[in-house]
């Protein structure tokens, strides 16, 4: 007769196997190896990078992070400022510190990296002879008051305008731009920056509105003049992380020194290989560590 019969496994018996694998759990926390501390932090700043930053924190199992907030939560500034009094361990922002905002900090100002960006780009058949355009005519276009391209010095022609769908995180910076909050969105929506690219690509009078990164093939970028008779400015890495890109966000972290551990182990993390896949995965752009310093601004006298 074998040994263990799955009939005769009584209640005393799985219960006591159950005690059993208890306290072998415990006993191996004891000796083999420690069970996963968990790193509390308190998070201040604007609302999308903080969003950002505290679901990375959340969602990493090892290190393991408890994250609560300073509030309230809606612009950079009042991270700086939640950070300045203490209210705050880290301070996530869409901006760096500016002169102004230093002088809270008093002797001890604080330390800043970035961490990635997030961004979109106005995409133009390659056959439209139009290169740029002023930042400022982006929400005139989504307001509809320019609907044609010779309003823009291009050739004449109805502006087809393309876009995501009001419910996503583009759609929702273009719901500002046009003033549309609970209105229909003024630009096609479509289901995917895929589907945007292709419209384009199809059409000679298309302006798209997509992520970064989807140019070529019959598609190129509309460069952004960010003053009237400015130099274009195109999305590329380097204008992204010096913000001199309109159209994308980069997203910081500001920390005083010295650091409490919890401090330093969020932001090893986000550093880290399976941090910087955790920003993939939420479709931003990391920002290698050795790229990633934020110089002071010089104070005011």
């Amino acid at each position: 007769m074998p040994l263990f019969h799955p009939r005769r496994f009584t209640a005393r018996a799985r219960a006591s196997t159950l005690a059993f694998s208890a306290a072998l759990l415990l006993s191996c926390t004891g000796c083999g190896g420690s069970a996963t501390q968990t790193r509390s932090l308190r998070l201040g700043g604007a609302q999308i990078p903080l969003e950002f930053v505290q679901g990375w924190l959340e969602r990493s199992r090892e290190p393991a992070f408890h994250v609560t907030r300073a509030e309230p939560v809606y612009l950079s500034q009042h991270g700086f400022r939640a950070l300045a009094r203490g209210d705050c361990d880290i301070a996530c922002t869409d901006r760096p510190l500016v002169a102004s905002e230093l002088e809270q900090f008093g002797a001890n100002p604080p330390v800043g990296r970035r961490i990635g960006f997030y961004g979109y780009a106005l995409y133009v058949n390659e056959a439209n002879r139009i290169d740029s355009i002023f930042a400022g005519h982006i929400e005139l276009l989504f307001k509809r008051r320019i609907l044609d391209w010779s309003e823009l010095g291009g050739d004449a022609g109805a502006i087809t305008l393309l876009g995501p769908g009001k419910g996503t995180r583009g759609g929702v910076l273009l719901a500002r731009q046009a003033g549309v909050w609970f209105s229909d969105p003024t630009w096609i929506a479509l289901d995917s920056d895929a589907a945007v690219i292709q419209r384009v690509r199809d059409d000679p009078l298309a302006l798209g509105f997509a992520g970064v990164g989807l140019d070529g093939d019959g598609v190129r970028y509309l460069g952004l003049r960010m003053e009237r008779r400015g130099e274009p400015v195109f999305p590329s890495i380097e204008a992204i992380e010096q913000d001199r890109y309109g159209l994308a966000k980069v997203i910081y972290v500001y920390w005083r020194e010295p650091a409490p551990a919890a401090v330093e182990t969020a932001v090893s993390y986000l550093f880290s290989d399976a941090g910087q896949a955790a920003l993939q995965r939420t479709d931003i752009w990391p920002i290698p560590a050795e790229r990633s310093a934020v110089e002071l601004p010089a104070q005011t006298e």
